[in-house]
């Protein structure tokens, strides 16, 4: 790393930088808890709207990613430009204000116009985010940092079902409740208010992050304020192998994860029970694979720098989709409830490790000025084929068996049309990656696989 850089980063205290990481973690929890909720209310939402599978499909799909991939790339190229703090602070107060919204809504459209508003505010959180905690801690230290702000996805949809699973059950029984602005609310529209209101004192506290000096700026483009879009389009363009196998990655993951909006259908189509069970089961297993495979994934990934394995992240990636891709095919075909929870937990285990791996695997082939930008496109292209595609393509399947109870064969089946293939694709590209990185080490002069240096403070 060059003197400019180090000096950069001594500024802030390794303290104060785990601070900010762990801020940001806080905003991924919230951000996923805000996404997940209407899963738990897929049976009232059908009830009280009278819609079909497909449409609860883009509900939880669709909806929220329109926006949320649309608008990713401006964001990604004004967070290279200008306050990516205040660009957060703004994508929480949007997106809680929308959550909340959604209380309001009396058909289906209404519903589906608060959704797209949710993905417009949490588009902020990824570019931004991973730019800020890349300028923050040096290359060598910052797939631990990335990793637990990635964590934060199955925090956030860990407490969206142990927490809210049970709570969403109990209000059922309860009369309707009246709200100031707001009139006469039933017991699930309630949910919506008081996931999104409390979240807006997260964009207060966004206010108390210092902007980063942005690093590791290459020198063909250390002159500008911040690279184009072209320029980044022509960056990934030019080394398409490298960025090509980590978004059929990703992916491929991401489509793995959106199968857990079904979760509460699922088990009560399959097994019977109701959303409070699942809610505490599920919940449970996403606190405790979520951060087991995150803790795997930055284990091996710190192994692997330690020998000067230029492909370590992408290494974590690949290895959890092989463990999670079969977990996910399995789960909703076993014959109980309990053992569906085993392999759930190994499929979350594995996707765990693959999502934390995800961005760290990207940073290690992107220069400093074009981060942000290249973290939109890379959520443009992996929500596109994971959440617009994903979850649609259940309810589709679901409708055309012709009975709610083949909701298990088409999530089973979707995990194997994509998740294998992904694999193959995965493994060809290993070598395009490794030169990437070691095109990119080369002109920064950045690459230190001291086991010292990666283990120490982070």
């Amino acid at each position: 790393m060059n003197d400019t850089n180090r000096t950069a980063l001594s500024e802030a205290s390794p303290t104060y930088a785990w601070y900010v990481a762990a801020l940001l973690t806080l905003t991924q929890i919230v951000s996923y808890l805000d996404r997940f909720l209407p899963s738990l209310l897929v049976q009232p939402i059908k009830h009280a709207l009278a819609v079909s599978d497909f449409q609860i499909g883009l509900l939880l799909g669709p909806a929220f990613v329109i926006f949320y991939v649309t608008l990713g790339v401006p964001l990604g190229w004004l967070a290279d430009r200008v306050s990516r703090r205040a660009i957060l602070a703004v994508g929480i107060a949007i997106w809680c204000t929308m959550t909340a919204a959604g209380a309001v809504a009396r058909s289906f459209a209404p519903l589906l116009l608060t959704r797209l508003g949710v993905g417009f505010g949490e588009a902020t959180v990824a570019p931004a985010s991973v730019s800020l905690i890349s300028d923050y801690f040096p290359r060598e230290r910052r797939a631990r940092a990335i990793s637990l702000f990635m964590s934060g996805a199955f925090l956030g949809a860990g407490t969206t079902f142990l927490f809210f699973g049970p709570f969403v059950h109990h209000i059922q029984s309860l009369p309707s409740s009246s709200l100031p602005f707001l009139g006469p609310l039933e017991p699930w529209r309630m949910c919506f208010v008081l996931v999104g209101l409390p979240g807006l004192a997260l964009a207060l506290l966004m206010l108390t992050v210092r902007e980063p000096q942005r690093l590791e700026r290459t020198e063909t483009m250390a002159g500008r304020e911040g690279a184009t879009f072209r320029g980044a389009l022509s960056f990934i363009g030019c080394r398409w192998r490298a960025f090509g196998t980590l978004f059929v990655a990703s992916a491929c993951n991401v489509t793995m994860g959106a199968l857990a909006f079904w979760n509460v259908a699922l088990f009560k189509r399959t097994w019977n029970w109701d959303v409070a069970q699942v809610g505490v089961a599920v919940g449970l297993v996403l606190f405790t694979a979520g951060p087991a495979g995150t803790l795997l994934g930055v284990f091996l990934t710190n192994r692997d720098l330690a020998v000067g394995r230029r492909d370590a992240t992408l290494r974590a990636l690949f290895l959890g989709l092989v463990i999670g891709v079969p977990a996910y095919t399995l789960f909703p075909l076993m014959p109980s409830a309990s053992w569906g929870l085993v392999a759930l937990f190994v499929a979350h285990l594995g996707q765990a490790m693959a999502t934390a791996a995800g961005p760290a695997t990207l940073v290690m082939i992107t220069p400093g000025q074009m981060r942000a930008q290249a973290t939109a496109i890379y959520y443009l292209v992996i929500s596109v084929v994971a959440q617009l595609i994903g979850p649609p393509l259940v309810g589709i399947m679901t409708d055309s068996m012709g009975s709610p109870a083949a909701l298990r064969y088409a999530v089973s089946i979707e995990a194997v049309v994509v998740g294998v293939p992904s694999i193959v694709l995965v493994l060809l590209g290993f070598t395009a990656y490794r030169r990437s990185v070691i095109s990119l080490d080369e002109k920064l002069g950045s690459f230190t696989p001291a086991p010292a240096a990666i283990g120490a403070n982070g």
